[in-house]
């Protein structure tokens, strides 16, 4: 369905990135909130033009129709279906917003970001054939209200005459359906109250029909015709770029809408059934809702308002969406829709409009809304999909502000793919072969995805076919499907003890532990105190493998390992050893070799007392970046150290305090404020306490507020006794962290 129409200036600029744009660039985020007065709140952003796309042309002309045949009781269940499949939907797309930089072309680029352009473009295809049926649903709408009060007019000339303006009207003002937003929403307050007022004036009922005779249709030929008065709840999503506080306002402003929609159906399918026979209901040549108004012009003027304005936003977003995936060359020809003049699609334009007559010439009303019923349950269904594989992965990218449960999007997958096949099983099945022929196509192409997804990270979850899949995907990087993968070195089992809880909170759930065992671990009783040790790990659903290196000298047997290791499937990422017992220059060593093989480093400085303590605070040192505190995409030494702190947190339960010190006022301001939109954009949890302190790093380290953990960032050359001077400053344990440049805390 066509998106609300004050969305429209903000779906041109989203839809179509700009010609400057860079993929994978480590442009700034902005460091303060955003209060532009040019921003929208929840309800001007999201609300109003959710409730205003839902209630539409449907409400006024078929609802009626739906009650006539189902009865009150037949209609409710056929609304509440509907809502159903939509509620859900709008739950997962909420969630999956408040996780990702939303980009151009809204639902497109929702799950471009999660599983590529591959799955992105072949739901992006039926989006653009959406709108396009979107628009000619609205024209048929003002051309069956026009027969209704003109019935001598020809068909095909108020046919031809509502195409002509709308397209010329879209055509020659972008600005004006958007501009028409305050028209609509008192046209439909107007019309619904007038609706209300004509229990007053006209007979009720006394004994409603509750359950009809479905004469005209089954029960799913009904949800097949009124499916699309349920959708719109797409809106929010791609209104992100123009909301003061998108991660709130898109779940709250979305569900809102719903839900008091739903309320106004449930309301008017009584209203029917109080004032109407079911022969007059089913009667689609009057339109019942405006001769049993209390003053039926009113009703006319939100069915015109709404359809009118609709049909314009559609014909201005469908044309976009359609550059946008020509401008990743996900379709064919795509050099011709690319092309713009001053500013416009004009190619796009002209193919939509082209489509759009094509449908009006060869469908009523009815035959519309099912094959648009049919496009939008596959995008449901995607979406749905989209978050319930992000849940199975568990990835630690994945941490959504607005976090719902497994059963939601299983709920509104099942429920689409349902609807789909019962409405008719050959063309749902034909639909689904269409979207997976586009995906086959566009995986053959290999495109290159201009973010982060979590593409590889499925293949890397799902059988042993999936592994040689991962390793050769066209990816540029791996920042969605990173996770701590350590390598160990090990002398004695005892080490690996003493360290098990915390790198059992480093990388559960989705991380991995790879030991590397040196001479001393060959003797029996250490092999099976070792072995007992993995087998604690492994029941603790962690990827644990343990292998013997057969060299004398530390440092060339782990250079060895870790050129081994390289080529596997699981290869480590990190390596993690304490500082205790490794001299100054093997932990040197250690840094340089992942320098070279483009790895992390965990250095592990225990407190021989307090140990990991009540493992309930974590202290996460920021160094003072004065008088340059901007937050961009890729942050200096301090990924690794944010994800660890997330780790812990969620392991733990562990409250996190994150701690910096600058020189002057000043500085102070600007590290707060940093500090303060890393933990919004780093999604951490919301109770994080920020400390700035104004002095010296060394005066404020004895005085700083106790942790179980401090995590510090790791300079590329090791002074030993300053990781152990910090241990003893700070009275707990400490992590030392080198980012390897694979990792991203606002992936």
């Amino acid at each position: 369905m066509s998106q609300a129409d004050e969305t429209l200036k903000e779906l041109v600029s989203q839809v179509m990135p700009p010609d400057d744009a860079e993929s994978g660039s480590d442009e700034t985020i902005p460091t303060s909130t955003k209060k532009d007065a040019h921003l929208f709140g929840t309800f001007h952003g999201v609300f109003r033009p959710t409730i205003l796309t839902i209630l539409g042309v449907m409400m006024y002309l078929r609802e009626g129709w739906v009650v006539g045949n189902a009865g009150l009781f037949g209609a409710v269940l056929v609304i509440l279906a509907c809502y159903v499949i939509t509620g859900t939907t709008a739950l997962s797309i909420s969630s999956i917003t408040t996780n990702i930089r939303m980009g151009s072309g809204g639902v497109f680029s929702i799950i471009s970001q999660s599983l590529g352009l591959e799955v992105g473009g072949s739901v992006g295809i039926p989006l653009f054939l959406a709108q396009g049926l979107s628009a000619a649903l609205y024209m048929q709408g003002i051309i069956e209200t026009w027969l209704v009060l003109f019935p001598d007019h020809p068909r095909w000339a108020v046919l031809l005459g509502v195409f002509a303006v709308s397209v010329a009207t879209s055509s020659a003002s972008a600005k004006l359906a958007f501009r028409t937003q305050i028209v609509v929403m008192f046209g439909a307050i107007f019309a619904l109250g007038s609706m209300a007022f004509g229990l007053s004036k006209f007979p009720i009922s006394p004994n409603p029909i509750l359950w009809g005779n479905f004469e005209d249709t089954s029960f799913w030929g009904l949800f097949a015709v009124f499916f699309p008065a349920a959708t719109g709840i797409m809106v929010g999503s791609s209104m992100s770029g123009s909301l003061q506080n998108p991660r709130r306002n898109i779940p709250v402003g979305t569900m809102a809408a719903w839900s008091l929609s739903l309320f106004i159906y449930l309301g008017l399918a009584l209203w029917y059934a109080l004032l109407g026979a079911p022969e007059t209901l089913r009667d689609t040549s009057q339109i019942f809702a405006v001769s049993h108004a209390y003053w039926g012009p009113a009703v006319l003027v939100g069915i015109m308002a709404s359809c009118f304005s609709a049909t314009l936003s559609s014909l201005v977003v469908a044309p976009r969406v359609l550059q946008a995936l020509s401008s990743h060359r996900i379709i064919p020809f795509h050099q011709i829709f690319e092309k713009k003049r001053r500013g416009e699609p004009v190619n796009a334009s002209l193919f939509t409009g082209a489509l759009v007559l094509v449908v009006l010439a060869l469908g009523d009303l009815n035959s519309i809304a099912r094959v648009l019923t049919m496009f939008f349950l596959v995008i449901y269904f995607m979406i749905n999909l989209v978050l319930f594989i992000e849940h199975r992965l568990k990835m630690i990218s994945f941490r959504p502000h607005f976090a719902i449960q497994t059963w939601i999007p299983v709920t509104g997958a099942i429920s689409a793919f349902t609807a789909i096949l019962i409405i008719n099983a050959f063309t749902g099945l034909l639909a689904i072969a269409f979207i997976l022929g586009i995906y086959f196509y566009l995986d053959r192409k290999q495109l290159q995805t201009p973010w982060e997804t979590v593409h590889s990270g499925i293949f890397a979850g799902i059988a042993n076919w999936a592994a040689k899949k991962v390793i050769t995907t066209n990816k540029p990087s791996v920042k969605r499907s990173w996770k701590p993968d350590l390598l160990i070195p090990i002398e004695r089992s005892t080490q690996l003890e003493g360290s098990y809880r915390i790198v059992r909170a480093l990388t559960y759930s989705q991380g991995s532990v790879q030991l590397a065992g040196f001479p001393d671990t060959k003797a029996e009783k250490e092999r099976k105190e070792l072995e007992q040790i993995v087998q604690e790990f492994r029941r603790d659903n962690l990827y644990t493998t343990f292998a013997d290196v057969e060299n004398q000298d530390f440092i060339r047997g782990m250079r060895t390992c870790v050129s081994v290791l390289q080529g596997s499937f699981f290869k480590p990422n990190t390596l993690f050893t304490s500082i205790d017992g490794r001299t100054e220059e093997e932990l040197q060593a250690l840094l340089d070799m992942a320098h070279e093989y483009h790895m992390g480093v965990l250095l592990l400085g225990f407190h021989p007392e307090s140990r990991l303590g009540l493992e309930r605070t974590v202290n996460l040192w920021v160094r003072d970046q004065s008088p340059n505190w901007h937050l961009g995409l890729k942050l200096a030494n301090l990924d690794y150290s944010v994800l660890m702190s997330y780790q812990l947190a969620c392991n733990w339960g562990a409250k996190i305090r994150i701690l910096t010190v600058v020189n002057s006022e000043e500085n102070e301001q600007m590290a707060r404020e940093f500090l303060t939109n890393l933990v919004e954009y780093a999604r951490l949890p919301p109770d994080v306490e920020i400390t700035v302190f104004r002095g010296t790093f060394q005066a404020f380290l004895p005085q700083a507020p106790r942790a179980d953990l401090n995590i510090f960032g790791l300079t590329e050359k090791v002074d030993k006794a300053v990781l152990e001077q910090r241990v003893i400053d700070t009275h707990g344990s400490c992590l030392f962290v080198l980012d390897s440049g694979n990792e991203s805390a606002l992936a």
